[in-house]
């Protein structure tokens, strides 16, 4: 059987890395008006934070007026925001630039935080080319579209990744403590929620809360009371309705939530999404009791993070990079091509807005189905990779 070399995949993926970013370069200026997309509400963010107006971004007419006097041509661009309000405080730097300038600099700048985790999450893997998967994690489909929106995502993933390097090091508490980074997107949490009160993994917990309180005690000293209330409020209040910071073209939307309730009345929309939460909270905490392989608890967690989150968009995959590598490594290993043929489908089809059937996306039972197989992993005597710090339960508590 023929084999590439070493030399030919960096060739081929050099040749890749040209064609796709030049036709991305390309296009995105004509299909988007505004270059930066969703930047724009971060680029607000940041004067905001400037000005000391912390709870601006929860009054949706004053934050718009303030979004148009720094870009004026994003009069036509709406963006709901319901951030934590310390939220702000990262951008305030990028604010002191013009926009497309700092928009430039957050996309180098989340470019080589992408790049830094991507080559942590390779170190579970010993046999994969460090080389070869950072260039291929810059052809990742939902990297893609974060960085041409200039998207947010990518500090959640500081998030998951830093803890997962916590738990191979048998770091519980430490991971509680970086996982609680995941905050800057709440929603986003709630699959790990599960898991660990399930699992009952109470010094990873323990460091979580102790993260949540030092995040909560900076954001009153800095940002004031009425900040906060004003953000406990919206958060109720889009709870209630998540139409209301969902966009308007649902093209791009991979919420289960979001896409029961296009179907049905709401409150069977609700039922069904709790339903299906339980299930797919059920399925992750299986994998996690039945495997000590860090990278393929991970795997699943991120999987169950996106179907269960009730607000999921296509740049939110940017979360699978580290669960595609690492279940792809397993899958070629344990000589599961499904899996491999699974993964790829998946990263596309979160890109693409034909990918759906009856106004499902595809996406959903792609997940679902790969966070099943995690619960199968073949038995071939050993892990089929990652590193093995723990032995069952009593491990990780």
């Amino acid at each position: 059987m023929w084999h590439l070399g070493t030399g030919e995949v960096t060739v081929i993926l050099t040749c890749a890395l040209v064609v796709v970013w030049t036709t991305v370069i390309v296009l995105v200026p004509f299909r988007q008006p505004l270059l930066g997309g969703d930047f724009i509400v971060f680029y607000t963010f940041g004067a905001a934070a400037r000005l000391g107006d912390w709870a601006i971004q929860y009054d949706w007419p004053a934050f718009h007026a303030l979004q148009i006097s720094l870009v004026p041509t994003s009069d036509s661009y709406i963006y709901p925001p319901a951030y934590p309000p310390l939220v702000p405080a990262l951008y305030a730097p990028l604010s002191l630039l013009s926009f497309p300038v700092a928009y430039g600099v957050w996309v180098g700048f989340s470019t080589v935080i992408y790049g830094g985790l991507t080559a942590v999450a390779a170190s579970a893997y010993a046999g994969a080319s460090r080389r070869h998967v950072l260039m291929g994690c810059f052809l990742f489909p939902p990297f893609l579209g974060h960085q041409a929106l200039g998207q947010s995502t990518a500090w959640v993933l500081i998030g998951f990744v830093s803890g997962w390097w916590a738990l191979t090091r048998s770091r519980p508490f430490t991971a509680g403590l970086l996982f609680s980074v995941v905050a800057i997107k709440p929603h986003l949490g709630m699959a790990l929620a599960i898991v660990l009160l399930a699992m009952r993994l109470w010094r990873i917990v323990g460091g979580i809360l102790l993260g949540l309180t030092f995040q909560a005690a900076i954001t009153v000293v800095v940002c004031g009371r009425d900040a906060v209330a004003a953000y406990l409020t919206t958060t109720l209040r889009v709870l209630r309705d998540t139409t209301l910071i969902e966009p308007k073209d649902e093209r791009f939307t991979h919420a289960l939530r979001m896409s029961l309730e296009s179907l049905v009345p709401q409150g069977v929309a609700m039922a069904g999404w709790i339903a299906a939460s339980v299930l797919f909270g059920w399925m992750v905490v299986t994998v996690w009791r039945q495997s000590s392989d860090w990278a393929l608890r991970m795997s699943a967690l991120l999987l169950a993070t996106l179907l269960i989150s009730p607000h999921v968009q296509a740049y939110d995959a940017i979360l699978l990079a580290p669960a595609t590598l690492w279940l792809g490594c397993w899958a070629a290993s344990t000589r599961q091509p499904a899996v491999v043929a699974g993964l790829a489908a998946l990263a596309v089809a979160f890109i693409v807005p034909p990918a759906r059937f009856w106004g499902i996306p595809l996406t959903l039972p792609l997940m679902g189905w790969l966070l099943w197989r995690c619960q199968r992993p073949p038995d071939l005597g050993q892990p089929p990779h990652g590193k093995i710090v723990a032995h069952g339960r009593a491990a990780v508590t």
